[in-house]
């Protein structure tokens, strides 16, 4: 059975331990807005757009008080989460020193059969993380490699939080998911129904299938005193959902 993304997430506000954390959610947009600035003044042009495209995202799941958030927070969550783990690698690389390599030619050659040959020179150095004699360019892309993994673990904390709790307040779909409880009050409803010479109640849609049975089973049982298994057979007592 296939079910509709309204019936599996059900739309509406959410549950108010999320709505409690709205102002984590504002912290991380303004996190978010932070980084996009940083990378973009550093000149990482495609760490700025994944920041910018997280920042949107955010602002799509916490408008019009947080109604979207239960579609998109498990999306949320895994994408902050690829995010995060792209981005703590290089921070944690690089945190002892960020290293750069130049490469300068040093002399080129020809041979007596005319193959040009050049040979260079690699130059590896190393700087600290944070160095004020590199420029403000450099420093800028330091804090937003900072940044960054800062905010993606926020993003997939909140995003997991928000789907758990969404998820332990959203109706049950199914008899199993309404507990031990409730079928214990259906049986003793039916047992009830069925000693005080009730008997339970037919089902809509047996049509003539139903009757001709109700039928075969009184001849049957015309000689017979005292409830048949067929008599106590257990109807469903809970109230329907429709879906």
């Amino acid at each position: 059975m296939l079910f509709s993304p309204d019936v599996l997430m059900p739309s509406g506000p959410p549950p108010q331990a999320v709505l409690d954390q709205r102002w984590l959610w504002q912290v991380l947009l303004l996190f978010l807005g932070i980084t996009f600035a940083l990378r973009l003044i550093g000149l990482d042009i495609a760490g700025a757009l994944l920041s910018g495209l997280m920042l949107c995202f955010g602002v799509i799941m916490t408008r019009d008080g947080m109604q979207e958030i239960a579609k998109y927070a498990l999306v949320y969550a895994v994408l902050c989460g690829l995010n995060f783990f792209f981005d703590i690698l290089p921070l944690i690389t690089e945190l002892g020193g960020r290293v750069s390599r130049t490469t300068e030619p040093v002399t080129a050659t020809t041979d007596e059969q005319g193959v040009q040959q050049t040979t260079y020179t690699l130059t590896t150095k190393t700087t600290p993380f944070f160095d004020m004699t590199q420029g403000f360019v450099y420093n800028v892309q330091s804090l937003a490699m900072i940044m960054s993994p800062i905010c993606m673990a926020l993003g997939v904390y909140l995003s997991i939080t928000a789907h758990n709790e969404i998820q332990r307040h959203a109706p049950a779909l199914f008899e199993d998911d309404f507990g031990a409880d409730f079928r214990a009050q259906n049986v003793a409803a039916v047992a009830g129904a069925v000693g005080a010479g009730v008997p339970p109640p037919a089902r809509a849609n047996s049509g003539a299938g139903a009757t001709l049975r109700a039928n075969g089973g009184s001849a049957g049982s015309s000689g017979r005193s005292g409830p048949t298994p067929r008599d106590t057979f257990e109807h469903f007592q809970g109230q329907g959902y429709k879906l």
